[in-house]
């Protein structure tokens, strides 16, 4: 499953993930993963949630964040959960390529039976319509 958290700088969308994934950690018997860039959100997790910061690893396309996640995933078969804040950020991705990007997330999603929460900041209404269906 995908699920995407859009809006616009300063909407609030890091704060309702991290309220997710710390929900999330409370009932969760699998392990779940925090992918940002920002080191500071190290305080605001629960303990029980790995970050992985993409900025550590030279990245510099869509198509290699795409296996810098199966490379997570491959890591650790007891991972249930995936959460990405900033994908365009983090995956140096344009809406353009979104599309293609979260085609491939959903193919490993399905595969592993890892569900991923992404947030994207850019305004809701500009995404190409296969991505709105993963709109929460």
């Amino acid at each position: 499953m995908i699920q995407i958290i859009a809006g616009l700088q300063g909407a609030g969308k890091t704060k309702n993930l991290i309220e997710l994934a710390n929900s999330e950690s409370k009932t969760s018997h699998g392990h779940i993963v925090y992918v940002d860039a920002d080191n500071s959100r190290i305080l605001q997790l629960s303990h029980k949630i790995r970050l992985i910061k993409p900025d550590e690893y030279p990245l510099e396309t869509a198509s290699e964040f795409f296996g810098f996640v199966c490379g997570i995933l491959s890591q650790d078969y007891d991972i249930v959960t995936v959460y990405i804040d900033g994908l365009l950020k983090n995956a140096k991705a344009e809406l353009s390529n979104v599309p293609d990007l979260l085609h491939k997330i959903r193919l490993v999603s399905e595969r592993t039976d890892v569900n991923f929460i992404i947030s994207m900041s850019c305004d809701p209404a500009a995404l190409p319509d296969d991505v709105k269906e993963f709109l929460i």
